[in-house]
């Protein structure tokens, strides 16, 4: 395979610790097999001591194809193969081979989905609780207009002062901030059983409506339970105090963004454990700590592991095994770890106890995992070290001129950041499209955007954007493939289209950090060959690579000339 002079002086690398800093398109994956290969070839190292950790199972595959097809070439098969894992596989080898030691009574279940499973049983229970619990369906009422408020709970008082203090509906809390909450009557109507609860709300809120008029907006019938009736149930279930859980989610939507939100807490937690075993306790949400506490449980009974266990079994394995960690470290002298700026403090855990050979390749500009533990500041860290050899490849063979340097104007206004020469093999100018849309002209922009027929990809920033998109293009004589940007990591496409802030407002995301956002707004833009469509609403990152919109044709006429120049 062909390297450029940056790519050789990294596969060149023999023995040490190094990183090798990348960019987009600068051929991450073909250094890390290319060291391989010159390993075996060149260096006479047995294939079976080389231990590589790829970030999926499709990586994982490219890789194996890749390095099978150069030793079938080269005659070196009979060598046997290096060992390519992704890091939670490579775990499970170590819990496999040393079960008893880790403290299983036999070789562990694997648990996949069954976290599902268990949500989805919490949430039922909590279901059923809510159809026959006892609820009181109630009236605020203004004294000096008459104007009321309908809802329902399980515990009036605690409703009463709860609205008084700060109630969610915005047309109630201003009305009684401006007449005062001695103004108003609180009165319970009835109390029924749950499963009735919503019926019996909108026949007051209808009632009331006809003699006087209601605060209310939203019709409590077009879901089963209202969201106050399973935010009280949700904490009565976990026994943690509602009041606790109202500070912290006051715009608490549906059961099940909450169990979501759960779900994600406790496995991001796990992707952090540094030290000894996963402790659910440690959590600070009552309700994350509750559910962990019943899962992990639940996985113990079961002499299981999930995919985070792995890796904290694996690690603390080694760690209190002395004995055990050399023979690992002799077993596999050469370790290459691709995608390094996405692992998690646990993942590090584990890699660091392995050889001290150890290659690491990534582009901390791509780091979008943060949302599940991800922590680009381990690369960060590690580039800083004295003992650590560091090489750069930030040549981008992938994308034209105009792209990179619209991504580099982008990213570089992120910090902390390892500062990188991006730059492109392939000096073709082409104009980046930045089209404002609405929810009522996105499709039809959409489809005039896929009027060439070259290979297109449409990334959304969501799942809910992802769906939207496509069936709007359902009768599209062309299945572009459509995808999130986190699916579309690592991929390229002659053409990309990016639709942000139209179907939803997701750039940037509250619940994430503005560098993080901005990351994976880089991703989204580098994974374009030659053409580039931004449409959308608002957002802070078009302006911040739309300046150089009009000065970079100029400047790169003026490389190109110069550079030509240079050559006579």
């Amino acid at each position: 395979m062909q390297l450029d002079r940056n790519q050789e002086n990294a596969v060149n690398h023999v023995t040490g610790p190094a990183i090798v800093i990348a960019g987009p398109g600068s051929g991450k994956t073909t250094v890390v097999t290319a060291r391989i290969l010159n390993l075996i070839q060149t260096h006479n190292i047995p294939p079976a001591h080389i231990l590589a950790i790829a970030f999926n199972r499709k990586a994982v595959e490219e890789m194996e194809t890749r390095i099978g097809r150069a030793l079938t070439a080269s005659n070196h098969t009979t060598s046997g193969k290096p060992i390519i894992r992704t890091l939670h596989a490579f775990g499970k080898d170590i819990i496999t081979e040393n079960y008893q030691r880790a403290g299983f009574k036999r070789i562990p279940e694997i648990w996949s989905g069954q976290i599902d499973q268990i949500v989805a049983e919490e949430r039922r229970q909590i279901e059923r609780a809510a159809a026959t619990t006892e609820v009181a369906i109630y009236k605020v009422e203004s004294k000096q207009t008459g104007k009321c408020y309908i809802g329902q709970t399980t515990n009036p008082e605690r409703r009463k002062k709860e609205h008084f203090d700060h109630s969610s509906n915005d047309r109630l809390r201003q009305a009684i901030r401006s007449e005062g909450e001695t103004q108003f009557n609180f009165k319970v109507i009835e109390w029924v059983r749950g499963q009735k609860a919503n019926r019996r709300e909108a026949h007051w809120i209808a009632y009331y409506r006809e003699c006087a008029s209601v605060f209310n907006r939203a019709d409590p019938l077009r879901v089963q339970y209202s969201n106050q009736l399973l935010l009280e149930m949700f904490c009565q279930h976990f026994g943690i105090l509602y009041e606790d859980n109202f500070d912290i989610h006051p715009d608490f939507e549906n059961l099940r963004d909450r169990f979501n939100d759960v779900k994600e807490t406790v496995m991001r937690a796990k992707r952090q454990v540094t030290t000894g075993l996963f402790d659910p306790n440690t959590l600070d949400d009552p309700v994350a700590r509750a559910f962990a506490i019943t899962y992990e449980n639940r996985k113990a009974e079961a002499n299981a592991v999930d995919f985070e266990d792995m890796i904290i079994h694996a690690a603390n394995l080694l760690e209190t095994n002395p004995d055990l960690r050399q023979i690992y470290r002799d077993k596999y002298p050469y370790v290459l770890v691709d995608e390094f700026q996405d692992i998690a403090p646990a993942d590090f855990r584990l890699i660091k106890l392995l050889s001290e050979n150890l290659f690491a390749v990534g582009d901390d500009d791509q780091a979008i995992y943060g949302f599940r533990g991800g922590n680009s500041e381990i690369m960060l860290a590690f580039t800083d070290r004295k003992d650590v050899t560091k090489y750069e490849i930030t040549r981008n063979y992938r994308s034209t001129s105009t792209i990179v340097e619209h991504a580099r104007a982008l990213i570089e206004r992120n910090a902390p950041r390892i500062r990188k020469n991006l730059r492109a093999h392939n000096p073709m100018q082409q104009h980046i499209k930045i089209v404002e849309t609405t929810p009522e002209t996105v499709a039809a922009t959409l489809l005039r955007e896929l009027e060439s027929s070259q290979e297109i990809a449409v990334l959304g920033r969501t799942n809910y954007e992802t769906d939207q998109i496509q069936a709007m293009l359902a009768n599209h004589p062309a299945a572009p493939e459509v995808t999130t940007i986190h699916k579309s990591k690592g991929r390229e496409w002659e053409k990309v289209i990016l639709v942000h802030n139209t179907l939803e407002r997701r750039f940037p995301r509250r619940d994430s950090t503005l560098t993080e956002e901005r990351r994976v707004f880089y991703v989204a833009m580098t994974r374009a060959k030659s053409e580039l469509a931004v449409l959308g609403g608002r957002c802070p990152f078009v302006p911040e690579f739309e300046k150089i919109h009009k000065n970079l044709g100029y400047y790169l006429r003026q490389f190109a000339y110069w550079r030509g120049r240079r050559r006579l």
